[in-house]
């Protein structure tokens, strides 16, 4: 069975272009080209795509809302939205309302399918780029709070957090520190515990920002 994908972008050219370069690969399929966001949500809602692709730059509705309505009607939605700008705040809110992928478009064609791959493997991605932008950006105006909440943590779970924040999957911390994976799974419902945080991608986005 291929993998049934949707993609949306109010550029012609471009669409074209995406959906040449994924199905380039036998195993993906694209069933719909949307060239707004309203089409593309009310397409989702019916086709239930198992991999949704974004632009957040569209009329009508925009991609960061068509994915959060999406998400709202199909709660393990694959998500993954693309745009031309790295803004943190944006992209902070992607997280916070579950989205899986977040590409530059400027590098789609060659991190796309790394991006396909990943979100149907129950996994993030994050365009290098974006990721690199994100961890040269300084911190400021610390929260208190915060820091008294990151003082509950053990050194162990510390170390876990800063590898979250470095984009890193359960199972490529578990190799990193010769640990199993059900030990990061747990580390990490504790983390998520002492920190107060809930919903899906809480704990990535908590930790961007505490870098």
């Amino acid at each position: 069975m291929k993998t049934t994908i949707l993609i949306a972008d109010d550029h012609p050219i471009f669409l074209k272009g995406l959906k040449e370069v994924i199905e380039s690969e036998p195993a993906y399929e694209v069933i719909y080209a949307a060239k707004n966001g309203m089409e593309a949500l009310a397409i989702a809602r019916t086709q239930l795509p198992m991999v949704t692709i974004l632009d957040i730059d569209m009329p009508e509705m925009n991609g960061l809302a068509a994915a959060e309505e999406l998400i709202k009607f199909v709660p393990d939605a694959n998500v993954i939205l693309l745009t031309m700008h790295k803004a943190k705040d944006t992209f902070l809110r992607a997280l916070e309302i579950g989205v899986a992928g977040y590409v530059l478009k400027e590098n789609a064609v060659v991190d796309i399918i790394q991006a396909i791959e990943a979100v149907i493997s129950g996994n993030s991605y994050i365009s290098p780029e974006m990721s690199s932008f994100l961890l040269n950006q300084r911190r400021t105006n610390r929260n208190p709070t915060t820091e008294d909440l990151l003082r509950t943590l053990t050194p162990s779970e510390l170390k876990i957090l800063r590898l979250v924040g470095s984009y890193k999957s359960t199972k490529a911390i578990a190799e990193e520190l010769f640990i199993s994976e059900k030990t990061v799974s747990n580390h990490r419902m504790n983390i998520l515990r002492k920190l107060n945080l809930t919903g899906k991608n809480s704990l990535l986005r908590f930790a961007i920002e505490q870098r």
